[in-house]
C-alpha cells in the first residue's frame, strides 16, 4: 500500500512562494492520482508537524473524486465482508450496474461460484487476484484482476483497490492459445505423417502398397521396391503395375480381390506374383479399403509379402515327414525280416539274441550317419569306416580302405552298412580277424557309373565252405544284390574270404578320386 503524507502549507507566504508551492503540489497530486489508478494508493494522509489526518477516498475532497470518476479501471472501497463502501462510474459499468445499486448490492452477487474463494481471501488479507464476475445486465462473464490493499481506520479495517478488465486481454491470449495449440495440431499431424513416411520406407519386408479407385497408385514404399522391382518415382500417380500371372490375368483375379474385400473388409490370399524382371515367386497377400473419416471409400491398401523360401521350406518339411513315414514302415520291416532270419539260424537263444543285437547296432549306426545328413544320403567312405571301426585296433595297421569319394543314397548306404557288418562279424568269428596275423583290405573302384567294391581277407584261418548258407550269406547275396541295383557274390577261398559287391550309381552322383585310407 502507498502512502503518501502531505505537509500543511505555511501560514505566511509571498506570492511567488505560494505558486511555487501550489506548482508542486499539483505535480505531487498528479503523481498521486496516477498512483491512484493503478491501484498503488488507498488513502491520502494530510498532517503537520503536530497533527495528521487520514482522508480515505470516502471522505476524499471533491477534486480527488472528480479525477477518480473519470477513470477507465473500477475504483472501489470495501469491507472485509464484501459490501461496496464506495464504486466509480467505471466500476459499475464494468458490472452492468449502476454505483447506487452496486453499494447496495455489494460485490458478491457479481462474483461467479469459482471466484468466491479467491475474494473471500482477498477481503481478509488484500493483495491481487483474476475473478470470473458476471455482469448484471447481460449475464456476461468477464474476467478482471482485483488488487486490494488493507486500511487501517478508527471505525475498523477497510480495504481500497482498483477492478481491471482483462476480457479483452483474455480474448486476445485465447486466439493467440488457439493459433498456437492450431500450429501444434499441424506440427503434430506433420510429425505424425513423417513418422509414418519413416515406418512404411524402414518395413522392407513388406511390400505396402495404395491405390485410388481409378486404380493408379499413390503410395509404394520402400519394400514393394525391393520385392516387386519398380522405384516409387515411376508408379505414383500411375496404373498399378502388372504383377499377376497370365491366368490369374485371363480370370481376372485383380477384380475378384478387389470385389471380395469390399464384400468382406478385406482380402487374404497366398499365390503366385511376378517380378518386374518376370520371376515368379509365391506371395502372402492381404487388401483392405481404405476409407474416409466420414466412411467415403476411396482405394485400396495392399500388404504383400514374399514367402517363395518359406514354401520351398514347407514343401520340404512336407516331403521329409513323408520321408520318414515311409523309412519307419522300411526300418521296422527290416527290423522284423533280421529278428525272424537271425532267430531262425541260431542254433541256440544265446546266439540269438548276440547276433540280433550285433545286427540293429549295425542299423542304428547307419541310421545315425543318415539322420545327420538329412537322409540325404551318405559317402561309402563313412559307411565303411562305421563297420570296421570296432576291429580296427589301436594302430588301424590290420585294415586298409581306400577309393573314389562316392555318395550313397539313402536305401543304398542302408544296404551297405548291412553287408558290410555281417562280413566284419564272420571276420571276427572265424576269419582274418580272428588271428593276430590277420589283414582285411575293402578297396573299391567306380567304372561306367558302377561301383565295385572288393573286401578281401588274407593271413588268417584256412577258410572250409560252410555246409549251408546262413542269413547273412543270404543277405549279402540276394537281398543286399536287390536293393543295390546290382550283384554280390561271395568266395570262401582257403586264403580268406573275398566278397565282390557291384552297384550302380544313380544319375547325378559323381565320384572323385581319393587315396587309400589305412
Amino acid at each position: 500500500m502507498d502512502r503518501r503524507s502531505f505537509p500543511a502549507a505555511p501560514a505566511t507566504t509571498s506570492p511567488e512562494h505560494e505558486v511555487l508551492e501550489l506548482r508542486r503540489q499539483l505535480a505531487e497530486a498528479l503523481e498521486t492520482l496516477e498512483a491512484i489508478r493503478n491501484g498503488e494508493v488507498d488513502a491520502v494522509v494530510v498532517g503537520g508537524p503536530d497533527n495528521r489526518k487520514v482522508y480515505t477516498l470516502e471522505t476524499a475532497d471533491r477534486s480527488y473524486r472528480l479525477l477518480i470518476e473519470q477513470m477507465t479501471e473500477g475504483a472501489l472501497m470495501i469491507s472485509q465482508d464484501g459490501a461496496v463502501l464506495y464504486g466509480n462510474r467505471a466500476l459499475a459499468e464494468m458490472l452492468g450496474s449502476t454505483p447506487s445499486a452496486l453499494m447496495a448490492a455489494g460485490l458478491g452477487p457479481f462474483v461467479k461460484p469459482q471466484s468466491l474463494a479467491d475474494l473471500k481471501k482477498l477481503l481478509q488479507t488484500g493483495g491481487k487476484a483474476e475473478l470470473f464476475l458476471t455482469r448484471q445486465d447481460s449475464a456476461e462473464t468477464i474476467v478482471a484482476q482485483l488488487s486490494l490493499t488493507r486500511m487501517d481506520a478508527p471505525d475498523g479495517p477497510f480495504l481500497c483497490g482498483v477492478l481491471t478488465d482483462l476480457t479483452a486481454a483474455y480474448g486476445q491470449a485465447r486466439e493467440v492459445a488457439e493459433a498456437k495449440s492450431a500450429l501444434a495440431v499441424e506440427a503434430a499431424h506433420r510429425e505424425s505423417d513423417e513418422r509414418y513416411r519413416l515406418i512404411l520406407e524402414g518395413v522392407r519386408d513388406y511390400a505396402i502398397m495404395a491405390i485410388d479407385l481409378d486404380r493408379k497408385v499413390t503410395i509404394w514404399n520402400a519394400g514393394a521396391q525391393q520385392i516387386l522391382g519398380w522405384q516409387a518415382s515411376d508408379l505414383i500417380g500411375h496404373a498399378f503395375p502388372a504383377i499377376w500371372t497370365a491366368d490369374d490375368e485371363a480370370s481376372h483375379a485383380d477384380d475378384r480381390e478387389r470385389a471380395l474385400c469390399l464384400e468382406s473388409g478385406r482380402a487374404e490370399q497366398e499365390r503366385w506374383h511376378v517380378r518386374k524382371d518376370g520371376t515368379p515367386f509365391w506371395s502372402h497377400t492381404l487388401m483392405m479399403p481404405l476409407r474416409r473419416d466420414d466412411g467415403q471409400h476411396i482405394g485400396f491398401l495392399k500388404i504383400l509379402r514374399d514367402r517363395t523360401e518359406q514354401r520351398a521350406a514347407d514343401e520340404k518339411q512336407s516331403l521329409l515327414i513323408n520321408e520318414l513315414n515311409h523309412r519307419v514302415k522300411n526300418t521296422l520291416a527290416t527290423v522284423q525280416s533280421i529278428a525272424a532270419q537271425t532267430l531262425r539260424a541260431a542254433a541256440t537263444v544265446q546266439e540269438a539274441r548276440a547276433a540280433l543285437e550285433e545286427r540293429l547296432i549295425s542299423l542304428s549306426r547307419a541310421h545315425d550317419v543318415l539322420t545327420r545328413e538329412s537322409w540325404e544320403g551318405a559317402e561309402l567312405s563313412e559307411i565303411v569306416a562305421l563297420a570296421i571301426s570296432p576291429y580296427a585296433g589301436p594302430d588301424g595297421a590290420r585294415i586298409v580302405t581306400g577309393g573314389p569319394s562316392v555318395r550313397l543314397e539313402p536305401s543304398m548306404a542302408l544296404a551297405m552298412a548291412m553287408a558290410l557288418q555281417e562280413l566284419a562279424t564272420n571276420a571276427v568269428k572265424y576269419g582274418a580277424l580272428s588271428a593276430p596275423a590277420g589283414r582285411l583290405s575293402i578297396l573299391w573302384t567306380v567304372e561306367a557309373d558302377v561301383i565295385r567294391l572288393r573286401w578281401e581277407e588274407k593271413d588268417g584261418p584256412r577258410v572250409t565252405p560252410p555246409s549251408r548258407r546262413g542269413f547273412g550269406s543270404r543277405l549279402i547275396e540276394r537281398s543286399l544284390s536287390a536293393a543295390l541295383g546290382g550283384e554280390a557274390a561271395i568266395d570262401f577261398a582257403p586264403s580268406g574270404v573275398v566278397c565282390m559287391i557291384a552297384a550302380a550309381i544313380p544319375p547325378g552322383i559323381g565320384a572323385h578320386d581319393a587315396g587309400v585310407i589305412a
